[in-house]
């Protein structure tokens, strides 16, 4: 059964929409370019550079209307000539896109006008020369030509006869896509946050410029149209995307990266054993492959315990610069693993990185959330995950067999996992320590107000340094929590089972389950033998875009309606996904039902379940407590992490497709349990937070005036808790 991606054949909706696509880019342009050139009162450094965007788009959407019109079917001349322009002008308006904001962060942040006018000649540079290069390179050593329509609506692109043409799709234009993803929301995101910042320095003002209301609307204009600019380029830029990633589907490569790699490293395993002179069984193969795997989330357990006692004692900083260590020496050891002959060294270096995952994936949100300020806190907490989804799907890219992905490659590509933790190592030194760290749990209280300041760009941070000097005079009654001290703590009960039952959803909601499967799913749907689909390419990338969607709307739509949205569309995944695998023999068009399923529960599952438990556990536990309680929730993670990858393989053998039901079981479980008790804590102070969970683990609190503390008095019994006040 051939799928529809693979038709040469151009239906004529398609056409049509392209089309129509091409028309209104090519007007937004024009008008964009006319008005420029007629009206001088117009005429400034960012709109010019909006001009030259347009210029790119301009040609862009012609090269495209005559590829679609054209339905080019083998490589002529116009063919290539076709893809070498719409190579260069679609590529030309990433780098443009780009600098505009990069110009808008100067201007508006760096408040120098002069050094952002003085990039313009390196803007020309960068954004007309490197397409210009690439697209050079391409056209000289023949890559550009007839692509079978695959990623296309019958223009040209690369030719989908070389042996190299994902690598080459990736260098003229994908990766410079993927990048614009990354960069345009950090950018974004910072001037919106020195708007804020500039906002919030008028508020004594406040109530002369409420007089005047259009002085409230100009900012909160501003604020709306930042949110959207990112949010519109990655709509538009969407399509392009999954085009490309139904190119990986159906890629003619005979296996996905992952499993390209696992089938060389077990290769190597054999092969070392021989050189023994030791026979080795298929059964024993298969036992130390597991190991290998399991050392991992094995590992990862391990760094979860370790993170209570090496934040409260060098700091979350601290922590992260010794964690380094944890990743840098065992990816030596298995970079050269094969040098030395020994997969031994690859199970001990899987162990200790895994250690590092654990820790990093606890102390980076923890540090990230004491940092942020009020109003960014949710985004900044979802940071940590997208870079999560790069760094995999960079390490899939990676690990594609024309790249790394092979027996000569896999050592590099292990290798490779030490070049982040260096980066880190070089760079985090001259970030600040955690101020909350620093004033309540070392006294320091100069540090910690430098630190503040260097923070939030202001030197006025007395409210918030009063906010923590509430919260160390009770954090001296009740001094550091220990993990069985959580587990007693009154005040906190409701709390404890929240992150519990929020890390265990996460994990036991499938979401490794759908990986696993996934290779068959796609195989259903008629991809051969000899093409199986990168779908952990395909897969990483819709990760990635829909957590950089999370990081812009977490902060409009609450953590909670995330949760709710995500566990309940992983949840309706799974069902719908039952159905179609029991009658994708019976009906001809039931698989692409299921990789449509595969493809949703990964947006589900990025939008809420997979950033959001961090930020929950970060904002409903006290300084006190929060160290213990990233060790707990991390230990569930990883557990549940290990356990599913443990008894997973059993029940699909049992149940079959059947076995997602008990996923989509435990989604709506979790789902109900954030519904009834879990409140919504988006732009709550921590003061709040506890108040809102007080009721519910029964006590109340009372902020006495004297000396500024909050007490938890029992309903039931005259058992007094003193806690932090914050």
């Amino acid at each position: 059964m051939a799928l529809w991606w693979e038709q040469t054949d151009v239906a004529v909706y398609e056409q049509v929409v392209v089309l129509v696509s091409c028309a209104l880019s090519a007007l937004g342009s024009v008008l964009v370019i006319s008005t420029y050139a007629l009206w001088p009162d117009l005429r400034s450094t960012p709109r010019l550079l909006l001009v030259f965007l347009s210029v790119a788009d301009l040609f862009s959407a012609i090269s495209y209307s005559y590829g679609v019109l054209k339905v080019f079917k083998t490589n002529t001349w116009d063919c290539v000539t076709q893809g070498a322009v719409s190579t260069f002008s679609n590529t030309s308006s990433f780098f443009w896109t780009v600098a505009i904001a990069v110009y808008l962060y100067i201007f508006i942040v760096k408040s120098s006008q002069r050094l952002a006018d003085s990039l313009l000649l390196y803007f020309h540079l960068i954004s007309w020369g490197v397409p210009l290069a690439i697209t050079v390179a391409a056209v000289s050593l023949q890559k550009i030509g007839y692509d079978a329509s695959e990623v296309s609506v019958g223009w040209c692109w690369i030719s989908i006869e070389e042996d190299d043409h994902v690598l080459w799709m990736l260098l003229t234009g994908k990766i410079w896509e993927l990048l614009a993803y990354v960069m345009l929301p950090v950018f974004y995101i910072l001037i919106k946050r020195h708007i804020y910042k500039a906002h919030t320095a008028l508020s004594e003002y406040r109530p002369i410029l409420a007089r005047n209301r259009l002085s409230y609307s100009v900012p909160a204009m501003a604020d709306i149209k930042l949110t959207l600019i990112p949010i519109i380029f990655i709509a538009l830029r969407l399509w392009s995307t999954v085009r490309f990633v139904l190119l990986l589907v159906g890629s003619p490569a005979r296996q996905n990266p992952l499993l390209v790699t696992l089938h060389d490293m077990r290769s190597f395993y054999l092969s070392v054993s021989e050189s023994r002179n030791s026979s080795v069984s298929s059964n024993t193969l298969t036992l130390l492959w597991s190991l290998t795997v399991s050392m991992f989330p094995l590992g990862g357990f391990f760094g979860s315990l370790m993170v209570a006692p090496l934040v409260n004692n060098f700091g979350r900083k601290g922590t992260l610069l010794f964690n380094n260590i944890f990743s840098i020496g065992p990816a030596i050891m298995m970079g050269i693993s094969e040098v030395l002959g020994s997969f031994e060294i690859i199970i001990v270096g899987r162990f200790f990185v895994g250690i590092c995952a654990g820790i990093s994936s606890n102390v980076v949100p923890m540090y990230l959330g004491e940092l942020a300020p009020r109003n960014l806190r949710g985004a900044i907490g979802i940071v940590p995950q997208l870079f999560i989804t790069i760094g995999i799907l960079t390490a899939q890219v990676f690990g594609i067999r024309n790249i790394l992905g092979n027996a000569a490659g896999w050592p590099i590509l292990l290798g490779l996992t030490g070049v982040p933790a260096l980066i880190e190592l070089l760079l985090l030194p001259f970030c600040p320590e955690s101020p909350r760290y620093m004033l309540i749990q070392r006294g320091d209280d100069n540090n910690a107000k430098t630190a503040l300041q260097r923070l939030r760009g202001w030197k006025d941070v007395e409210e918030e340094m009063t906010e923590m000097r509430i919260e160390e005079q009770s954090e001296r009654a009740e001094g550091q929590l220990s993990v069985l001290k959580l587990f007693t703590f009154r005040s906190l009960r409701w709390q404890l089972l929240s992150i519990i039952i929020i890390n265990m959803g996460q994990q036991l909601s499938g979401v490794n389950a759908i990986y696993y499967y996934a290779d068959s799913i796609f195989s259903s749907a008629g991809v051969k033998e000899n093409q199986v689909q990168y779908v952990t390419v395909g897969t990483g990338s819709v990760n990635v875009l829909m957590t950089i969607a999370a990081v812009f709307i977490v902060e409009a739509s609450g953590r909670k309606l995330l949760l709710l949205i995500g566990f309940g569309i992983c949840g309706a995944a799974c069902v719908i996904l039952t159905i179609a695998l029991r009658l994708q023999e019976s009906l001809q068009w039931m698989p692409y039902v299921s990789i449509g399923c595969v493809i949703v529960y990964v947006i589900g599952h990025a939008i809420g379940p997979s950033p959001i438990p961090t930020v929950i556990t970060t904002e409903i536990f006290r300084q006190s407590s929060r160290p213990a309680a990233f060790m707990v929730a991390g230990s569930v993670h990883w557990l549940s992490n290990f356990t599913i990858g443990l008894v997973f393989p059993f029940l699909e053998k049992s149940l079959g497709a059947f076995s997602f039901i008990v996923f989509a079981s435990i989604c709506l479980a979790t789902l109900s349990y954030i519904w009834l008790v879990i409140p919504e804590t988006k732009g709550a102070t921590f003061l709040e937070i506890s108040k809102l969970f007080a009721k519910m683990n029964k006590v109340e609190i009372v902020v006495e005036d004297e000396d500024r503390r909050m007490q938890t008095v029992g309903e039931k019994d005259s058992e007094t808790d003193i806690i932090t006040a914050f």
